[in-house]
């Protein structure tokens, strides 16, 4: 299910869309590495439910700017009963499954919280080209990146930037761009 707007304001200049979102996932297929091999497991329920938006801005004043911008906040959780044995806690620890901590928990590489920002700025060289400038950076929220969710594959939340700078005919047929990513050289696992 979702509900969303999707808006225009300041005579076209600027974009506002929002979404509520659920979704239930049945039979989900989990690719997991359990040591020496991959098994996939067929997870009988899994769910995200949030809220999503983004922004778009051309202001007036400032011609060639556009300042854009996005956000997510969702919750997405296995399913409370996954049957199987490899999903079962047991006392002592050491004689659980494989995959005990995955009931009810936030599935891998699904931060709770993300977002985007950017700034591009176009500019005209003569009356065939155009130069463009773009700056942008990216947040992840703390995820867990095993299928199993071992504490020690947890990533802590981190933000990437990148940019570019290019030149190139305003038709599109051509554009040359020196281009950099991760510029604070931000150490992530995926």
């Amino acid at each position: 299910y979702e509900l969303g707007a999707k808006t225009t304001w300041a005579d076209g200049s600027l974009l506002l869309n929002a979404t509520a979102f659920s979704q239930e996932y049945s039979d989900f297929q989990l690719n997991a590495f359990l040591g020496t091999s991959f098994v996939v497991h067929s997870i009988p329920k899994v769910t995200s439910r949030g809220l999503d938006g983004e922004i778009m801005w051309q202001p007036r004043g400032v011609q060639g700017l556009t300042l854009q911008g996005g956000f997510t906040w969702a919750k997405t959780k296995f399913g409370n009963n996954i049957p199987g044995n490899d999903f079962v806690q047991r006392t002592p620890l050491s004689t659980s499954g494989a995959m005990y901590k995955l009931p009810g928990a936030t599935m891998p590489f699904a931060p709770e919280w993300s977002g985007s920002l950017s700034a591009t700025y176009e500019w005209d060289f003569g009356a065939d080209h155009i130069g463009r400038f773009n700056i942008g950076g990216k947040y992840m929220g703390a995820y867990n990146t095993g299928s199993d969710l071992d504490v020690e594959k947890h990533q802590s939340a981190y933000t990437v930037f990148n940019a570019r700078l290019g030149f190139g005919r305003n038709d599109g047929r051509w554009m040359l761009e020196l281009w950099g990513t991760n510029l604070t050289d931000e150490d992530y696992v995926q």
